[in-house]
């Protein structure tokens, strides 16, 4: 015999398998004469048309259209008979028949789902006797009908779906006896059959009760009423209706107590979390990242930074998990105290994000489609000046300058001094309005429009997913494109996943996890400042004159009559489009990951699991800035480009044992112990060139190689774990972690570190007391203690390393070392002490529930550079000196507002987080560093890592008068010691230590990009087969240091400005709102008001609709057996920001990998307000 199957959703391919003729057993199909009305693949719709065919090939054809299988004796002498048909969208059943007619045998479907041929039997001797089934479905709480249930006979392939009425019918065999009906959202319910039941009022429950959810943990799973630690989840529900490129973006606002940041809305990019706030000052503040067990890094090593650019101004790594599609994951589990999280060990301390993929279910085979297409334009673009305002602001920082220079006697007086031209003013490029502004053409070029447009972005994916009680299989590929909003920048990736699992005997499990990745990333420079190298298009066009053509006359791109040749006391900046054109960055990802492992069930209560994990990833990038792009004032082209090769390999080795046991029917005890080793290698290449001549060849093979390098690292870690979960009478619960790693990366003194937890829970609705409070079905009090570590330092950060020098000896050069470092044999982790106290509550049958938590976190032993004495060769070296403390409340909801045909719920989410320094070094001296525009951010004691520092402006002086009072109560006579000949008009620096007088003692902190709390809230609406999904989510009280206000908000004019300038101190009776000091384009030497100050501190609070979404269920009656499922939907994401902060992304943060220099704005990718239409198909 030939089984034959085609387009089963259990089989990629098709594919011809052997087997024998007695495989086929009894009563494992049923005729189509019968059933013709139950099973689903018989009543599609099809059409054939076949003159003189063989009927085996007719039949393949109808398998095929119907995608079921066909198993057959190829001996049969019926195949050969040739017959004639013609239909056209016909019911496969009635074609079946039809070219059966008239032989000995008739259509039957098979258990397995494939056409059979059997023999006629007389009508006499036919023992098989069909019963009816109808009925209509209902929700048990609110008696709404249901529809699109699944209605089948379990074991079988019979079956249906209930109508839009939530009404079914069918008929079965006699000898059936399971009704099962399955439904998204509800438990499912099976009904024993007793003959004919007609009319049945089947009522599902709603599948809510969310403490009988598992619940992902470190090395397994755990009932969530079990849980005493603290950990949030995500499941695929939540997911699938998030059209993101990564998951990380689809966390944020989900979870109380991780704040998702997304600096940047270049494509690709990676955005960034903490949870419950950062502890570290110089290592990672990132959680672990576990995906199907595997602990996998960000590899950010292996991305290099150009060359030519500063270290500040670098742009935003590529996401490495955007490899792994969000449509593949079946839950996201976050381990947020350290009591989850500590059995982890020495990585454990920033809090663990699990991912668990989509895995096959044993006799449901599906296959699923899903695509979507969309158009991004900007969102929150900042208000500029148009030509005229410039113009005017212009006029008057000139007139204001030049006047007070002849008020001090710098300048003489000249009669034919002309406020609106050039006329009677010293040839002082300062005192001088650009010719452009005196004599305006008219030109008013928004250069935001210019530099930013509409974009595309298209996403498909398609899984197959299936097997049977010994094998699974999860199979998909997925490829996303999507433009960026600046032309030229774009992500492409192309991804694959498998996940396949086989049980060899009861006792022996063998499995697999694939996922492999290629993506395309080209970026633009586009997160700098305009004197970047290179400079930044959105910095560059911020700071370009609305008076200048972005085109000459010709159509070339204007880099000689730009910005750069206004004069007027104007600075140089490079024409956007240029820099859009004329430099390119290409970055090529390739990753493969995953893991194989094998289970052992050795008794009952022992399993035995090994596992080998791996990840391959590798990038390819390439650089370049062409012949024909001109550097601001330039007049000839400086080409470089520089390519890089780098691939890392990671290898772990974890092998578990797993015992579950449970005595007397009220102790269950829980064991793990394993032992883990893991390993990473990495190796980087880099050549650089200059010297083009043209850019025929854009890469370095073009031009003269002048530089490169080759680095090679590598750590390991080698561990021993081990957890001890215990419930008594599923009240009292205890959970009992320790871990010991020994780390490469720390000093031969101090590679060992222990990290232990505990964790105590109370289900006090287990208890006799609390019966008569039935309102609650669940109330869990928690109460957690941990240590975990942070090993995210550099690879040889305890080593003394060498540079290649060389030493002079007769007037000749010889080559040598030198100690480049200087090591610490006893450097160690940064270790986290948290303490957790929290409630699990479920209301009302599971109506209202969620948790309250508060922490505290303590790290010590903070990795800080101190000084060591000249003596030794160097400035500093790495030490565990420091700690730094993080507490807050966490508090989370989710509730079932309105039941019935019109359903609403609503998840909210809040939590706080106070981060501050406790000790600093051996003496508590701040640290004071210098971030993209000089000394800015303090961290010191009593205040936020990386705190905002300097002057504080008190108000915007209206008179001289006060100018006046303020000198005469000073002593010495001058109050403002940085501020040479303050003017009304001018700011009012605050005299914060109270000394008389303002000098550099009077510096402060002035805020933190640490919020005050984030929150987010989720409202989901259904009505029949239309559903609404509003989400919002916020942040308060964090500052963002606007570092382009030195540039914007300056008052010089030697740019154009932000629009709010309008609102400018003009003169005593023009004040404006009391913001915005006086024009001047010398402040420098006058009011000094561009200082590093609170000026440039801004509120960067927001509360962003993040994503509205509508979407329709088509009815199943509608599909005509296309699928069993079709839902279409239009998504916004970005919709709006409402936001007092004056730039693009209030989240903005230009060295998100600096805790001492976070929240930085100097020109950023703007993000993107996205519309998407889509389009999810299951089969």
């Amino acid at each position: 015999m030939f089984l034959l199957q085609f387009g089963n959703p259990s089989n990629v391919k098709a594919q011809l398998i052997a087997s024998s003729s007695n495989s086929i057993q009894a009563n494992s199909y049923y005729t189509v004469q019968i059933y013709k009305n139950s099973i689903p693949e018989l009543q599609s719709l099809i059409s054939i048309d076949k003159d003189d065919e063989l009927l085996k090939v007719v039949l393949k054809e109808i398998a095929q259209k119907t995608k079921l299988g066909i198993a057959y004796n190829s001996d049969l002498d019926v195949l050969n008979k040739k017959v004639s048909v013609k239909f056209d969208k016909t019911k496969a059943s009635d074609i079946l028949e039809y070219v059966l007619l008239g032989t000995e045998y008739e259509a039957a479907i098979s258990n397995t789902r494939e056409i059979l041929l059997i023999k006629r039997q007389p009508v006499e001797d036919k023992k098989i006797v069909e019963i009816d089934i109808s009925g209509v479905v209902k929700d048990a709480e609110t008696g709404e009908t249901l529809p699109a249930v699944s209605v089948f006979i379990k074991g079988t392939s019979i079956g249906t779906t209930s109508n839009s009425e939530g009404e079914f019918e069918l008929t079965v065999p006699d000898n059936s006896e399971i009704l099962a009906f399955r439904y998204v959202g509800y438990k499912e319910l099976e009904i024993p059959i007793t003959g004919n039941m007609r009319n049945l009022e089947v009522e599902m429950e709603p599948d809510v009760l969310i403490f009988e959810d598992v619940v992902v943990v470190g090395y397994g799973t755990q009932q969530r009423a079990e849980v005493t630690g603290s950990v949030s989840s995500i499941r695929t529900e939540v997911l699938e209706n998030i059209p993101v490129s990564s998951f990380e973006n689809a966390l944020q606002g989900r979870l109380a107590g991780v704040n998702v940041v997304e600096p940047t809305g270049e494509p690709g990019a990676s955005p960034e979390i903490t949870i419950r706030g950062g502890g570290s000052i110089t290592a990672s503040n990132g959680p672990l990242y576990v995906i199907d067990g595997v602990p996998l890094s960000r590899n950010s090593d292996l991305q290099v930074d150009i060359q030519s650019q500063r270290g500040s101004f670098q742009a935003p790594k590529s996401n490495a998990f955007s490899s792994l599609n969000p449509n593949d994951i079946e839950s996201i589990d976050v381990l947020k105290d350290a009591a989850s999280a500590a059995i982890y060990g020495s990585r454990g301390a920033g809090g663990v994000i699990l991912v668990t993929t989509k895995k096959g279910t044993p006799g449901i085979n599906r296959v699923t489609v899903s695509m979507y297409g969309g158009a991004s334009s900007v969102v929150n673009k900042p208000d500029m000046m148009n030509a005229e305002e410039l113009i005017a602001y212009t006029k008057d920082a000139r007139n204001n300058n030049y006047l007070q220079e002849i008020d001090r006697g710098n300048q003489p007086a000249n009669p034919l001094y002309d406020p609106n031209t050039n006329a009677g003013r010293p040839n002082v490029g300062n005192f001088l309005i650009p010719e452009q502004y005196v004599n305006w053409n008219g030109t008013d070029t928004d250069w935001l429009d210019v530099v930013l447009s509409s974009s595309a972005q298209q996403n498909y994916h398609v899984s197959a997913s299936g097997g049977t009680d010994k094998a699974t299989y999860f199979l998909s590929a997925g490829y996303l494109d999507q433009d960026g909003i600046i032309d030229g920048s774009s992500f492409t990736r192309y991804n694959f996943r498998a996940n396949v699992s086989y049980e060899i005997t009861d006792k022996i499990k063998v499995g697999s996890v694939t996922n492999a990745a290629l993506s395309n990333h080209d970026r633009l420079p586009a997160n700098a400042p305009y004197f970047g190298q290179p400079p930044g298009i959105i910095y560059s066009a911020l700071v370009h004159s609305p008076v200048v053509a972005p085109f000459n006359p010709d159509g070339t791109i204007n880099q000689l009559n730009n910005q750069s040749y206004l004069g007027g006391g104007t600075t140089t900046a490079s024409n956007p489009l240029a820099i859009r054109d004329y430099i390119s960055e290409e970055i090529k990802n390739n990753r493969l990951y995953g893991n194989v492992y094998g289970t052992v069930e050795i008794t009952d209560e022992i399993t035995f699991k090994s596992l080998i994990g791996y990840d391959i990833d590798d990038y390819q990038s390439s650089f370049y800035r062409g012949t024909k792009f001109l550097y601001r004032n330039q007049t000839s082209p400086q080409p470089f480009a520089q390519s890089s090769g780098a691939n890392g390999f990671n290898w772990l080795w974890e092998n578990t044992v797993n015992y579950q046991k449970t005595f007397q029917a009220d102790h269950k005890v829980g064991i793990l112990a394993g032992y883990t080793a893991q390993k990473q290698t990495n190796e980087v290449n880099l050549v650089t060139a200059n010297g083009f001549v043209d850019d025929q060849i854009p890469n370095v093979a073009g031009g003269i190689v002048t530089g490169g390098g080759v680095n090679e690292s590598e750590w390991a870690l080698a561990s021993m774990l081990a957890r001890l979960n215990y419930g008594y009478k599923g009240k009292y619960l205890g959970t009992f972690t320790i871990r010991s790693d020994r780390a490469s990366r720390f000093g031969s003194d101090n590679q060992t570190g222990v990290f232990p937890s505990f964790s105590l829970g109370w289900r006090t609705t287990e208890e006799d007391f609390m019966e008569s409070l039935d309102m609650f079905n669940e109330l869990k009090f928690r109460a957690s203690y941990g240590v975990a570590g942070n090993f995210e330092i550099g690879n040889y950060s305890s080593i003394s390393l060498l540079n290649s020098v060389n030493y002079p000896e007769n007037g000749v050069l010889f080559p040598g070392s030198s100690l480049a470092t200087l090591g610490d044999s006893e450097l160690t982790w940064e270790t986290s002490y948290q303490t957790n106290f929290g409630v699990d509550y479920a209301l009302l049958n599971d109506r209202i529930y969620g948790s309250i938590d508060y922490y505290s976190t303590i790290t010590k032993d903070l990795l800080l550079s101190v000084n060591v004495p000249p003596s030794t060769g160097f400035g500093s070296v790495l030490t565990n000196i420091g700690e730094v403390e993080n507490k807050g409340f966490e508090f989370s909801i989710t509730s079932r507002n309105l039941v019935g045909k019109f359903q609403w719920s609503t998840d909210f989410n809040f939590s706080t987080n106070e981060n501050k320094v406790r000790k600093l070094g051996p003496n508590g001296d701040p640290i004071l560093v210098s971030g993209a525009a000089g000394v800015r951010h303090i961290t010191q004691i009593g205040s936020a890592v990386g705190s905002y520092y300097g002057y504080v402006v008190d108000r915007v002086y209206q008179n001289q008068a006060e100018i006046d009072a303020d000198n005469n109560s000073a002593p010495g006579g001058d109050y403002d010691l940085l501020a040479a000949d303050p003017r009304p008009g001018d700011f009012r620096f605050k005299d914060v230590n109270g000394d008389g007088v303002v000098n550099s003692d009077d510096r402060a902190v002035l805020g933190s990009y640490q919020p005050d709390f984030i929150y987010g809230i989720s409202n989901r609406f259904n009505y029949r087969n239309f559903d609404l999904r509003v989400f919002i989510q916020g942040v308060v009280g964090r500052e963002v240091l606007n570092l382009t206000a030195r540039h914007l908000l300056n008052g010089e004019a030697n740019f154009n400005a932000y629009a709010v300038l309008n609102d400018r101190w003009i003169s005593e009776s023009e004040p404006g709102n009391g913001k915005y000091p006086r024009a001047d384009r010398s402040t420098g030497t006058h009011g000094n008001n561009n200082r590093a100050s609170s000026y440039q501190v801004q509120d960067g609070s927001y509360v962003s609709l993040k994503n509205v979404q509508f979407g329709y269920n088509l009815p199943v009656e509608k599909l005509n057996n296309f699928a069993s499922k079709a839902r279409i939907y239009i998504s916004a994401t970005n919709l709006a920001i409402f936001t007092d902060y004056i730039g693009f992304n209030p989240e903005v943060n230009l060295q998100s990998s600096s805790s001492l220099t976070p929240g930085e704005d100097y020109g950023a990718y703007p993000l993107a307000r996205t519309v998407q239409l889509g389009i999810n198909l299951e089969f």
